[in-house]
């Protein structure tokens, strides 16, 4: 018995010489699906924590555009990963449920009997029968959710994949590119915004093009002109997106199903697997996005104990908090030591408004006169006190701390001479600043107790 299939009109049929044979593909496209599914499905949820250590560590060393880039780059990939992660759990859900169904249907192969099921009437079994149907057609529509929620979840990676590589390459090339002009960071934004306004026209003008040649048609007047820009806007897009990959899944499924219904759900899912990366940075950055604490607030902690501020109390969960930190809560010597973390994406700007010993803000100098501006430079962005005394900063020396990933200031303040107890440290960053913006003031207080030694009260 041969494997080929007569083609029924309207239906896709193999290219003459074609070795595929679908039916027989058919067979055994259930078992592929179950497999990518089983895989993929708990392997992607650790994917995110991981892309989450790697962007956290390396945000910190780049500013501007390129800080964009890199926190682009994780929304797509963890917005990706717990989407087909959800969406493959599902498909097991449901090629589970029908795997259940055609075990029952082998099991039992009259399927459903209406008339011995108890405690139902002639009104509820008819309404029962007409929602529900027979076994077989239950089969039927789980075998089809399946299919089509696993080719979608497909779609959408793959859009989602080729969105993130285009944006992250476009911002990388905006980068160079305005680099080369003076104000670098908002030539930069000017070849973005242009690039992007260009690509939604380029998108859009086949659709206006196509509905101005079908009215010229339609008064018996060849648009040959037209018909040739649409072709060749069509062959752009086509470049910049991977038509042969991406179209044959979409085209078919938009086909067959509701058109814009099928359209609100690719958009909306598209939406909320960039949303998802959003909310895990929010918690990372939050002690609890969920939370009832009307009483012990978070202005409250501000002004009490961050464990962030403790390098013996920080944790994972303090990633994305660069306070200044001291080593512990507790301090027995007779120095302090104070770190005062650099960050490029706040320091830079203030860099080049502030700091006229470094052109651009940049530090091009060699050997100890590097150490020198840049000490001058950073330090003149804090105004730190220790109980309410103004601490001067000239002691302090630039460190690269590879066990917290930052480089910054340190110092050894001398508290000696201080009575044993609390003492509280006080530092404002940019404390003439705005109170909102990317520059505003910001202020950390770090209370600690000073416990000395037996031997250094004898002294």
């Amino acid at each position: 018995m041969s494997d080929e299939t007569v083609p029924q009109p309207g239906h896709d049929s193999p290219p003459p010489g074609s070795r595929i044979a679908f039916e027989r593909l058919r067979e055994r496209t259930d078992e592929l699906e179950l497999i990518i599914s089983g895989l993929l499905a708990f392997a992607l949820l650790t994917v995110p924590g991981r892309i989450f250590d790697s962007w956290a560590t390396n945000a910190i060393h780049v500013e501007g555009l390129f800080e964009y880039a890199l926190q682009f780059g994780f929304l797509v990939s963890a917005g990706l990963s717990y989407a087909l992660a959800f969406a493959f759990i599902i498909h097991l859900a449901i090629r589970g449920y029908w795997i259940g169904l055609i075990g029952l249907k082998s099991t039992f192969p009259a399927g459903i009997r209406w008339e011995r099921v108890p405690f139902m009437g002639t009104v509820a079994r008819a309404f029962h029968q007409e929602r529900v149907g027979d076994l077989g057609s239950t089969i039927d529509r789980a075998d089809r959710a399946a299919s089509i929620l696993f080719a979608m979840t497909i779609l959408i990676a793959l859009t989602i994949a080729w969105v993130g590589v285009l944006a992250v390459v476009l911002i990388l090339l905006g980068g160079l590119m305005g680099s080369a002009f003076h104000g670098g960071q908002r030539a930069i934004r000017v070849i973005l915004v242009a690039a992007y306004v260009l690509f939604l026209l380029a998108s859009l003008a086949p659709v206006v093009l196509e509905r101005l040649i079908a009215r010229r048609e339609a008064a018996g007047k060849a648009s040959p002109g037209l018909q040739r820009t649409v072709r060749g806007l069509l062959r752009f897009l086509g470049i910049v997106i991977p038509q042969r990959l991406i179209a044959p899944v979409q085209l078919t499924l938009q086909s067959n199903l509701n058109g814009r219904g099928f359209m609100a759900v690719y958009v909306v899912v598209i939406a909320l697997a960039m949303l998802i990366g959003s909310v895990q940075v929010v918690n990372s950055a939050m002690f609890s996005m969920i939370n009832r604490y009307d009483v012990l607030t978070g202005e409250a902690v501000d002004h009490g104990m961050l464990s962030a501020h403790y390098e013996s109390l920080r944790s994972e969960h303090d990633l994305l908090l660069r306070y200044p930190m001291i080593p512990a809560d507790r301090i027995a010597e007779a120095h302090l030591r104070l770190f005062i973390p650099h960050q490029p994406k706040r320091d830079n700007p203030l860099a080049r408004e502030r700091c006229p010993a470094l052109p651009e803000g940049r530090n091009s100098a060699e050997g100890p006169a590097a150490a020198t501006l840049a000490h001058a430079c950073i330090a003149s962005f804090w105004r730190v006190t220790l109980d309410g005394k103004a601490l001067p900063l000239d002691d302090f020396v630039p460190i690269e701390r590879r066990d917290l990933g930052m480089r910054g200031l340190v110092g050894y303040v001398p508290i000696g001479a201080l009575p044993p107890g609390r003492h509280d440290l006080y530092l404002a960053w940019n404390a003439d600043g705005e109170k909102e913006g990317p520059l505003r003031r910001r202020e950390y207080r770090i209370p600690f107790w000073f416990t000395p030694g037996v031997e250094q009260g004898v002294r």
